[in-house]
């Protein structure tokens, strides 16, 4: 039993964060659209390759659904200082699953194409953008400063969860149903995930310090500002452009790597993919569970860093066994990445400038278009192999940048 005034455990604090009904529902529609997420990016690129047999246009569904981010993340995120989160989600995830149940439709009549897939993948990245600015902030809101490493880092080891059984899924659904199977289960857990967040019942109020709807370009100007000025929060965010720019790309190979260089079948592509996910899930669970005595920006850092390592690495391997090693330790440093993102910008921004903030990280995300972009017209022209280990190399190259002179990464204090 634990004493009165004793910390409390990793473990405890999320037993008790998962008896709040807000955070408990706004944690489950996480989960239900990051199945969504993972599975659909699996399937929608075997049924890419499999009709175009084109590595770029596999890469180019994966820039469609980073653009929502750019275009609407950081737009989501000043609204939402505004107005309740609740109400945009609801109406995201309905329109993902609207979309997806049409591909669905249109693919048993035979009047499917990849051009018919990429618009729902677009409606699907409208549901990721909303997704830091709106359902993150508003976990960290709940769990309060407290419990907030630990809340947001469970989120995070969750989400990547489902990037571990999403793609497992997605291969077997496929390799069993094809894309028909796999998009109706996408349709069915967005709509889970409305329905969660509808039974949520919070109506946040606007942040202090909040101006009326006319300021609204205003507010969005502060925060590149803000982030421009704060050397620490610049680098905060030049971290996950950096991840999602020279990592991310990574996940849009895995079905090129697995059918043209390891020869597997669907399900076995959902293996390899399962294992970067679950990776991540023990990576970014551990953290939450254990809080570890490190500086939080160390483990944000160099969870990056041994990322691009290990990609460096896959690009070298024409064997399962050892590309099945290195993706789960690719996994391993997107957990550490995942788990002390959302903490970080959490508690560097003020806090009437949360929500505009995880809009800038939304919008950072979305900068990971250009690097599917660049992957994929490499993979089109060199081949995937070599596309990997091009974009790995930039990304050591960019995380040594960030890194030098970073002040607050080397500093002993743990803000957290």
């Amino acid at each position: 039993m634990r004493e009165v005034g004793a910390p409390m455990s990793g473990a405890a604090k999320i037993v008790e964060l998962l008896k709040v009904p807000g955070y408990r529902r706004f944690w489950g529609a996480g989960v239900a659209s990051g199945l969504c997420r993972w599975l659909e990016i699996l399937a929608a690129g075997i049924y890419a390759f499999e009709t175009t047999g084109s590595p770029f246009l596999v890469a180019f569904l994966f820039f469609l659904r980073l653009m929502p981010l750019v275009l609407f993340g950081s737009i989501f995120g000043t609204l939402a200082d505004r107005w309740s989160p609740k109400y945009f989600l609801i109406a995201g995830l309905a329109l993902a699953s609207f979309a997806a149940t049409s591909v669905a439709l249109l693919l048993v009549l035979g009047l499917g194409n990849y051009w018919i897939v990429a618009v729902a993948v677009f409606a699907s990245g409208i549901v990721w953008s909303m997704d830091m600015p709106l359902r993150r902030r508003t976990l960290g809101d709940i769990a309060g400063p407290e419990r907030l490493v630990t809340a947001l880092s469970f989120d995070g080891a969750t989400n990547n969860a489902t990037r571990a059984f999403g793609p497992f899924a997605g291969g077997l659904i496929y390799l069993f149903f094809g894309a028909v199977g796999a998009f109706t289960l996408t349709a069915m857990f967005y709509a889970i995930g409305a329905f969660l967040i509808f039974r949520a019942g919070l109506d946040r109020k606007p942040s202090v310090g909040v101006g009326p709807a006319t300021r609204i370009l205003t507010e969005l100007r502060e925060a590149f500002s803000l982030a421009l000025r704060d050397k620490d929060i610049f680098r905060i965010l030049a971290v996950t452009v950096a991840f999602n720019v020279f990592c991310l790309p990574f996940l849009s190979m895995i079905p090129v790597l697995g059918e043209e260089t390891l020869g597997l079948s669907a399900d076995w592509i959902g293996v390899l993919g399962a294992l970067e996910g679950g990776g991540a899930f023990i990576g970014a669970l551990t953290i939450a569970i254990v809080n570890p005595r490190i500086e939080i920006r160390r483990i944000y850092f160099f969870g990056t860093f041994f990322y691009v390592v290990f990609v460096l690495l896959a690009g070298f391997v024409t064997q399962f066994a050892p590309m099945a090693i290195i993706v789960l330790c690719i996994g391993l440093s997107a957990g550490a990445f995942t788990a002390a993102q959302a903490p970080l910008i959490y508690g560097a921004a003020p806090p009437h400038m949360r929500s505009r903030l995880f809009g800038l990280v939304a919008l950072c995300i979305g900068a990971g278009g250009i690097g599917v972009a660049n992957t994929g017209l490499m993979a089109e022209w060199f081949g995937a192999p070599i596309a990997v280990r091009v974009f790995a190399v930039e990304g050591l190259i960019a995380m040594l940048a960030i890194g030098v002179g970073w002040r607050a990464l080397w500093s002993p204090q743990r803000p957290h």
